[in-house]
């Protein structure tokens, strides 16, 4: 299921300045048109069983492969799918909703919208969040109820590193959905980097036992980073000390690619702006 939207109205008088009020109207309208949009395809049975059903299929499988025979990957696959959820909301949410604007033909309606951008850019967004928190928890709690996986969390640890993992997906999300702009494909681009992301992020296996060569591309990306961080503070109370060497380099990416989605998004809109193909598909 990908996502599509409604149009959002957002009006002001003329001559009202425009301020964190209306950015914050503008995130909360797109975060209720968005939700609504979602639980309306099939009614709220439809949407929760669709969000329950693949970590437990995804989770179903790690249990095939790894069993009682690996049991410290099945335990990392178990934290690391239910952190995935987050990763491929950043695929294909925000730029799959701009490639259906534009084709329904409301896209040039919302760059119009007197309110920043990334207002309901994260609105939308906001939306993928709750269902990768929905997928993660399910994945959890199988694993712990099904599978027996035990946790054993820091918390002060967990916290940070998650805010800083979700910090460096929402710059890639940003990043992605400029390139689909500009694209025009975006589904295409997502399915294109959605495997490289897989093999290369962690998801089903450590990054650290990864091939060399692999390895290398990878520590290149915030992804392994985060669920090694991720896996490590959960499954054996790893401190913010001890995840140090996980956490300097996710930080570093927390803070440069919201920035760098956030430049390029602007330039690609600039871009596509001149070539007067923004309305177009």
């Amino acid at each position: 299921m990908r996502p599509s939207t409604p149009a959002i109205s957002i009006s002001t008088k003329v001559g009202e300045r425009v301020g964190p009020g209306l950015a914050l109207g503008a995130l909360a309208a797109s975060y209720r048109a968005m939700l609504a949009e979602r639980l309306g395809h099939g009614g709220l049975l439809g949407y929760f069983a669709t969000w329950v059903a693949l970590p437990l299929f995804q989770i179903g499988i790690v249990a095939l492969i790894y069993g009682d025979n690996r049991r410290d990957l099945l335990n990392y696959a178990v934290v690391a799918l239910a952190a995935s959820s987050s990763i491929f909301s950043t695929i294909y949410f925000v730029g799959e909703i701009l490639d259906r604007e534009r084709v329904k033909g409301t896209l040039i309606g919302l760059f119009l919208a007197p309110c920043p951008r990334l207002s309901w850019l994260t609105g939308f967004a906001l939306v993928g969040v709750f269902e990768a928190a929905l997928s993660a928890a399910v994945a959890l709690i199988f694993g712990y109820v099904a599978l027996g996986v035990r946790f054993d969390p820091s918390w002060s640890a967990l916290a940070l590193t998650l805010a800083l993992f979700l910090m460096s997906l929402w710059g890639i999300g940003i990043i992605f959905s400029a390139i689909g702009l500009y694209l025009k494909k975006t589904n295409s681009f997502s399915n294109l980097v959605s495997p490289f992301l897989t093999l290369l992020g962690g998801v089903y296996y450590p990054v650290a036992l990864l091939p060399d060569p692999l390895r290398w591309v990878a520590r290149v990306l915030p992804l392994g980073y985060g669920m090694q961080a991720l896996a490590d503070a959960a499954l054996g109370r790893a401190s913010i000390a001890e995840l140090a060497p996980q956490l300097l380099p996710l930080a570093g990416f927390a803070v440069a690619l919201p920035l760098a989605g956030i430049l390029a998004f602007g330039w690609i809109e600039r871009a596509v702006r001149l070539r007067g193909e923004l309305d177009l598909y």
